[in-house]
């Protein structure tokens, strides 16, 4: 399982610019050794050591406070949909955004599958499957990610409930995510 290092980088600062040692019980040798050299964007990265980073930043720098994540999920899109991948809501709407994320997903992790069910007009069940449940804290990063692409989209009103959760034992972790226009 491994992750784009586009998405570390962020996370990678944040333990870097602490000089105190607080982040060093969270992570293991080989994951201190990563993150002590550049990390590039475009390489792949293993998926364990970004789990012990952001769930140690979790812990440590967002005291477990989750809208900390969304947020960063939030900005994380904000960037990356309005440079790179500005095709996946330039023109689109909230709905076909959400059934073209599987494609953005796959671009940042070389694991896990996205499932969009919907249930009625502008409202569907998004699934994500064969995600690390150990990883909680990334899931709030999709949710912000998710929010901010609907908005770029001309969604309003976004709603995004967890539904499911696999760190509570459920099999996936599912989000009704309903919206206006």
């Amino acid at each position: 399982m491994n992750i784009k290092g586009s998405v570390v980088i962020e996370v990678v600062k944040v333990i870097r610019k602490d000089k105190t040692g607080v982040f060093d019980k969270y992570l293991t040798g080989q994951d201190r050794e990563i993150i002590s050299q550049k990390i590039l964007p475009s390489i792949w990265y293993p998926f364990e050591t970004y789990k012990h980073c952001i769930n140690a930043a979790f812990e440590v720098y967002a005291k477990k406070n989750p809208e900390i994540l969304r947020e960063w999920g939030r900005n994380a899109a904000q960037a990356a949909m309005t440079t790179l991948y500005t095709a996946y809501v330039t023109g689109r709407d909230p709905l076909t955004f959400l059934n073209k994320y599987e494609m953005i997903h796959k671009s940042f992790l070389d694991f896990s599958r996205v499932e969009v069910i919907k249930e009625k007009e502008n409202q569907v069940l998004f699934k994500l499957h064969e995600m690390d449940p150990e990883c909680v804290p990334f899931f709030y990063i999709i949710q912000g990610w998710l929010e901010r692409g609907m908005e770029l989209c001309g969604a309003k009103n976004i709603k995004l409930e967890f539904i499911s959760k696999s760190w509570e034992g459920n099999p996936e972790t599912t989000l009704r995510i309903s919206w206006t226009m």
